[in-house]
């Protein structure tokens, strides 16, 4: 996976980063709903065991014709992020699966969308850290309150836990594997890239771009946080492309074998 960053770092930054000055679309401006106060200090995390392996997942397996959508919503602190309820409204004229991952300041701002998105059976929500921090940059207990608060936060909205983290910008190390596999959360990053981030994205180049990639086992990954600039229009066209391609469109957990495939 790691091949992927050179091209693509800059891109996932800017997608929790200050909006662009004259991006060629805007789908979704930034709404930010009543905020919910953290909790002062993390919570007792009851969802520590089991342990998973410290390692990255960035794809199922390449037998089964199985894939999984994925979008990240999230935002630096100073620079808030919206929310594109478009691409939820496409996941659910199509009634199918897929995979949030939730960065804890960006629930803190959108509780009503964040509770929206739980009430969703056929949709499965990710912890993407609390603040979008680089984790190679963190020490281990820095890393562990981002988790902790975020799954708090999750859970003081939701009733639920995740078993599911996406490091932000997918950047990762050793350590934050270890912090990661401690906190009962598997890390999952992506095979097949949409490339949204990028206004000059296009509906037909995001689609292109994931024909392009796109395989039996593929995690796709976009973003719902209104920086996929064209990702709500180009979302019907993916979508029938890898239905009439065969592949099933299941959760992550779904694809890694966490939860029963449909």
């Amino acid at each position: 996976m790691k091949k992927y960053l050179p091209l693509l770092l800059l891109l996932l930054i800017s997608s929790c980063a200050p909006v662009p000055k004259t991006p060629t679309l805007i789908l979704s401006l930034p709404t930010l709903t009543a905020t919910v106060t953290p909790t002062s200090t993390p919570m007792a995390v009851p969802w520590v065991m089991p342990t998973p392996p410290a390692e990255v997942i960035t794809s199922g397996d390449w037998i089964e014709p199985y894939v999984a959508l994925t979008f990240d919503l999230c935002q630096d602190p100073q620079y808030p992020a919206g929310y594109d309820a478009a691409i939820v409204d496409v996941l659910q004229r199509y009634d199918v699966p897929a995979t949030f991952f939730m960065g804890g300041d960006w629930m803190r701002t959108h509780p009503d969308e964040t509770r929206l998105l739980a009430s969703n059976p056929k949709f499965e929500l990710g912890n993407h850290s609390w603040s979008h921090a680089d984790f190679t940059t963190l020490t281990a207990e820095e890393m562990a309150r981002e988790l902790e608060m975020t799954e708090d936060m999750l859970f003081q909205l939701t009733g639920k836990h995740s078993q599911l983290f996406r490091p932000p910008s997918g950047e990762y190390n050793d350590l934050s594997l270890q912090v990661t596999s401690e906190h009962g959360l598997y890390t999952i990053l992506w095979d097949s890239v949409s490339g949204d981030p990028d206004p000059t994205f296009d509906s037909v180049t995001i689609l292109a771009e994931i024909q392009r990639t796109v395989r039996k086992g593929s995690i796709i990954i976009m973003h719902a946080n209104g920086r996929g600039w064209h990702t709500a229009e180009a979302l019907p066209s993916v979508i029938e492309y890898l239905q009439n391609k065969g592949f099933i469109l299941v959760t992550v957990s779904q694809l890694i074998g966490l939860e029963p495939k449909p």
